[in-house]
């Protein structure tokens, strides 16, 4: 077996891939992630090797190899060659390290939690709420950098699990700040320990919302309970009283989310 660093060019990983036999099934989403941070300069030399058999096999490094050759860049990556074939099913047991583990080897507080409202919020600021996206750890670390006061939003203090999830508590708690930090603060504090609410506070009738939720065995998605936070809070900031929440869908579907204001 012998390692070395080496400079890998699409014609080269074309190449290599000419050997890719007997591997699991490429993950499409997973190669274009990856095309992506090679495209953008993010693919950096962290120690992670292509795996070569004796026979020339690929064990380990499809994924990286099939995005060397769709995004055109060349790249250095380690190389193990002269591996035994049969070592293959002992790869990739150990758990993918996830943006919450690196923010908080970066230091960062309540790593997990951050991770996952700036996410979110994102998500939002994109137009993208209700989609499934895959951010890399790249990606999570600069969206610390874009949103760098999420960091104060994060309510770890505040009690309501069980009536909305963290991330949205976090998640809201600065989309809302950015409009009126003391009236976010009220609006959270109101909401999720019922203090001084009357009937007709949109506060009051999202906390009802949300209890008839939890008790619920048909659970609301989490897009349509971010929804309905950022319609009552809309309410709220304009001081008008309200009976329902109504959100425009169809097939279950928001047609449009609605815009903090």
């Amino acid at each position: 077996m012998k390692a070395a660093l080496k400079t890998i060019t699409p014609a080269r990983a074309q190449k290599m891939l000419g050997n890719n036999t007997g591997n699991r099934a490429l993950a499409p989403s997973h190669v274009d992630q990856l095309t992506k941070e090679m495209k953008r300069g993010r693919w950096k030399v962290n120690g992670d090797m292509i795996r070569i058999s004796v026979t020339r096999r690929i064990l380990d490094g499809q994924h990286r190899l099939t995005a060397i050759v769709k995004s055109g860049m060349t790249i250095q990556s380690w190389v193990m060659e002269g591996l035994s074939d049969d070592i293959f099913d002992t790869i990739d047991l150990a758990k993918r390290r996830s943006g919450g583990d690196t923010l908080g080897c970066m230091g960062e507080k309540n790593a997990y939690r951050l991770s996952a409202a700036l996410r979110l919020v994102d998500k939002y600021m994109t137009g993208r709420v209700e989609r499934s996206i895959n951010y890399s750890n790249g990606e999570v670390r600069e969206l610390l950098e874009k949103y760098p006061e999420v960091r104060e939003s994060i309510q770890t203090a505040v009690k309501g699990k069980k009536l909305i999830l963290p991330v949205l508590i976090d998640a809201c708690h600065y989309l809302f700040s950015r409009k009126d930090p003391r009236m976010a603060g009220q609006f959270m504090e109101r909401l999720l320990h019922g203090s001084g609410l009357e009937e007709g506070d949109p506060e009051y009738v999202l906390r009802e919302r949300l209890v008839s939720n939890s008790l619920s065995k048909a659970k609301l998605s989490k897009a349509h309970v971010f929804a309905l936070c950022v319609k009552a809070w809309n309410h709220a900031r304009a001081g008008t009283k309200v009976q329902h929440l109504k959100l425009t869908e169809r097939d279950g579907k928001l047609i449009e989310f609605p815009v903090v204001q």
